[in-house]
């Protein structure tokens, strides 16, 4: 079963974005030792105030609901209100609902 992104798999994309960075991090430092290290310098300022700002905040958690899964659990509940006024519609319980007038 695949897995999906809010349960922050190995496969989720900012692991491939932090191996890029630390590959291109280990190829710059094979071309040029001041230069690796001018890029790792820039590297680690940038990476400080993220996990700063991320374990301050506690953006990272599976607790909160994402904008993904409120969508799937309104997807379910339509489908289900749906699947439940078709059946009602089936066994004619709507005709006691009367016209309204």
């Amino acid at each position: 079963m695949p897995v999906t992104p809010d349960e922050g798999s190995f496969f989720a994309p900012k692991w491939f974005v932090i191996g890029f960075a630390l590959v291109a991090l280990v190829l710059i430092i094979q071309y040029d030792l001041r230069l690796g290290l001018a890029a790792g310098a820039v590297l680690g300022v940038v990476a400080a105030p993220w996990l700063y700002l991320t374990l301050r905040f506690s953006l990272v958690g599976a607790d909160r609901p994402t904008e993904r899964r409120a969508m799937l659990d309104r997807f379910r509940q339509q489908f289900s209100n749906r699947r439940k006024a078709a059946a009602d519609k089936g066994n004619g319980k709507d005709r006691d609902r009367g016209s309204g007038a």
